[in-house]
């Protein structure tokens, strides 16, 4: 996915480290939730030509991930996450070529600690779920 194809009201995220190297994901917004987009190339297959699993845990990593930190941003500004437990179900595999939507939302949050909730999809076929808890560190909290 180049810019050149970017649906509108997608951009990049995470375009340093890992994200920049593994992607693009793209965030937007479809219905009133946060959406992101990945679209499986080549590089991102295993030898029996799928998604690799280590990329799937990778997107949804990134993809609860930005949650957590939205959340945790909105909550208290300034307030920035870090993962202590992502835990993944493999359900199907992806195909070079499809557009895989990522989804996630917080299923319970506490000043230090959010619980989320995610899932790849290719249309209707569930790819991955996948539940985290991120710890939220505050300004006023190491």
């Amino acid at each position: 996915m180049d810019h050149q194809t970017f649906p509108q009201g997608f951009t990049p995220i995470q375009t340093k480290g890992f994200g920049g190297f593994a992607g693009p994901v793209l965030r937007g917004e479809k219905a009133g939730a946060d959406l992101f987009l990945f679209d499986i190339a080549q590089q991102h297959l295993n030898g029996d030509d799928r998604l690799h699993g280590g990329m799937m845990m990778g997107l949804v990593s990134i993809v609860m991930g930005e949650v957590a930190a939205s959340a945790a941003a909105a909550a208290n500004n300034g307030a920035s996450t870090r993962p202590l437990s992502v835990n993944c179900d493999f359900v199907s595999a992806g195909e070079a070529g499809e557009r895989v939507e990522g989804r996630a939302h917080v299923t319970r949050a506490t000043r230090s600690v959010l619980f989320i909730t995610g899932e790849l999809r290719v249309g209707a076929r569930i790819l991955m779920t996948a539940t985290g808890v991120y710890a939220v560190k505050t300004a006023e909290r190491p």
